[in-house]
């Protein structure tokens, strides 16, 4: 199971949904589905989210198993 980080992230440099959307040209929709419900983003997305917020992927999305080993 994947799980993330990016409501946490997101809010730690102090950008909404609406402006990372806009820069990872998707809709808030789909940001709020990741940051919420757990929804996984293809690969793409998730590699321009993560230029957009400046992380490598593992500092964002990790699986629940990542966390326990």
């Amino acid at each position: 199971m994947v799980s993330n980080r990016l409501r946490e992230v997101r809010k730690e440099i102090g950008m909404s949904i609406s402006e990372l959307a806009r820069r990872a040209k998707t809709s808030r929709q789909t940001i709020t589905n990741i940051e919420l419900y757990g929804q996984v983003p293809n690969g793409l997305l998730m590699i321009i989210i993560c230029e957009v917020l400046k992380k490598e992927p593992k500092e964002i999305f990790f699986t629940k198993d990542a966390m326990h080993g």
